[in-house]
Parts: structure tokens; C-alpha cells; sequence
């Protein structure tokens, strides 16, 4: 059943509906998660993790305490450049502030666990092999990210301690985004448990369980979400959100359905 009924799987038409009303810098970049930053950076200084995670408070202005605010768009940054967070490991930076935003937003799982990436090795060498996991994660072409992996596990990820496929799909979405739609260039895009429990109720014939995709599997993923945008004209990311959304929305139609409340 593999790609060729990927193929067949068309885009719902109230989903090409939904993404053409959305703007991709509001709907995609600006989607923002409130951030309890003290939590965070506790543990990152507790297990000797080199970053920091920056947000915003209400007024906008930077901040690395209290309640803070981090856009989609703040998780992809230039990791050649000397300004891109100002603490620490750049990989380290971006990988969790996509920890953080997944955990705080309102609508993606929101199960708010600290990533320990840090492994028994040397003084100064324990987080040597996540930083090397995720260098390879930022390998073009993108496909090829387990071969360029100096270990992987057995489902074709890269070896990365104590994380999982989402977030590391949120890392190479955010290492390999553009600053637009960018029709027709095929891109990691997030793994979502919601989004992929709405694809098997359209029909696609896949496990369930996005924690236990394995990389060609991920890979397809990807490939899928693009053919709906292309078929769509609209981005894969906003393919990937309405996806979401109607799982929340199936949800709490099942909600109302069962307890009576309309």
C-alpha cells in the first residue's frame, strides 16, 4: 500500500478551503506558545546544558524569566551566526526552544517534560553527541539525514539522548525553513500525533502512533503533506495545522456528542 496510495489520498476540499483563507506569516510564523521560562532554564542550568531560552513578555520586549512568549518563527535562526541567541550552543538553543514551544502550546501534546540530552562521557563532552546528532540533522538533502548521522537508531533517526521524533522534527523543520511557502520544494515539517491521527481517519494506511515512525516512514509523511499543498496551492505547514485542527475539532464534536453540551 505504500506511495502509490499515498498518491490517491487527495486533499479535502474544506482543507484547500481553510489554508487558502490563512496567511502564512500569521498562521505559521506568528503561531506563539506561552513559555514558563524560569521552569526551563532551571533545568538547563541544573544539568549543565550550555543555552538558554529567550522569550518575550507582554510588551514584547526580551526576557529569560517569568512567563514568556516564543513564535514559531523565533525557533528558526541562523546557526553560523555569532548574535543567534547569545547563550551558548546554538543547536542546543534551537532544539529547546522547540522543546518549549511544543510543550506550552495550547494545541499541540502538551506533555511538559525536560529533555536530558546529556550522556556519560568525559567533563565537558556530555552533550557531544546530541550537538553531533543534530549538526546531521541540518544535512542537505535532508532525506539523506541518517546517513549523514554518525549513529542512528534502528527506525533511521539519528541517535539524539533523550529526545524524541517530534521534537527532532521540530529541529530540522526549524534548521531547514525558509522565510516563505516555498511551493514545491519538499521540507521536514512537524510530526504531530493529531496530525497524523486525522490522516489515518481520511484513509492513509500508516501507524497510528507518531512516536513510533521510522524515518522512511517520516519521510513519507513529509512527502504527503507537500503533494496536498502543491495540489492545494498553499503551504505544507498550513496543510499540517488544518490537520491539527480537525482533530481537535472531531474531538470535542465527540465531547459535546457524548455528554450533550452543544
Amino acid at each position: 500500500m505504500g506511495e502509490a496510495w499515498d498518491g490517491e489520498l487527495a486533499v479535502p476540499e474544506d482543507c484547500v478551503a481553510w489554508c487558502r483563507e490563512q496567511d502564512y506569516g500569521v498562521s505559521v510564523c506568528d503561531d506563539m506558545a506561552p513559555v514558563d521560562l524560569d521552569w526551563w532554564n532551571r533545568r538547563l542550568e541544573r544539568h549543565a546544558i550550555p543555552t538558554r531560552i529567550v522569550g518575550r513578555d507582554a510588551d514584547g520586549a526580551p526576557t529569560d524569566h517569568g512567563i514568556g512568549y516564543l513564535r514559531r518563527a523565533d525557533l528558526t535562526v541562523d546557526l553560523h551566526a555569532d548574535t543567534v541567541t547569545g547563550h551558548g550552543s546554538p543547536e542546543l538553543g534551537v532544539l529547546y526552544r522547540a522543546a518549549a514551544w511544543l510543550s506550552g502550546h495550547p494545541h499541540r501534546d502538551r506533555r511538559r517534560t525536560f529533555p536530558d540530552v546529556g550522556t556519560a562521557a568525559r567533563p565537558g563532552h556530555d552533550v557531544d553527541a546530541i550537538t553531533t546528532a543534530l549538526a546531521a540533522c541540518r544535512h542537505a538533502p535532508w532525506q539523506a539525514i541518517p546517513d549523514a548521522a554518525p549513529r542512528r537508531r534502528w527506525s533511521g533517526w539519528p541517535q539524539t539522548p533523550g529526545v524524541g521524533p517530534t521534537v527532532v522534527s521540530l529541529y530540522c523543520w526549524a534548521t531547514h525553513h525558509t522565510d516563505s511557502a516555498a511551493y514545491g520544494v519538499v521540507r521536514p515539517q512537524l510530526l504531530d500525533q493529531h496530525t497524523v491521527a486525522s490522516l489515518i481517519h481520511l484513509g492513509w494506511t500508516e501507524d497510528p502512533v507518531a512516536a513510533k515512525f521510522t524515518w522512511a516512514r517520516y519521510t513519507r509523511y513529509c512527502h504527503l503533506l507537500h503533494t496536498w499543498a502543491a495540489h492545494a496551492d498553499v503551504s505544507a505547514e498550513l496543510i499540517e495545522m488544518w490537520l491539527s485542527t480537525r482533530w481537535r475539532e472531531r474531538g470535542a464534536h465527540h465531547h459535546r456528542s457524548r455528554t450533550g453540551w452543544l
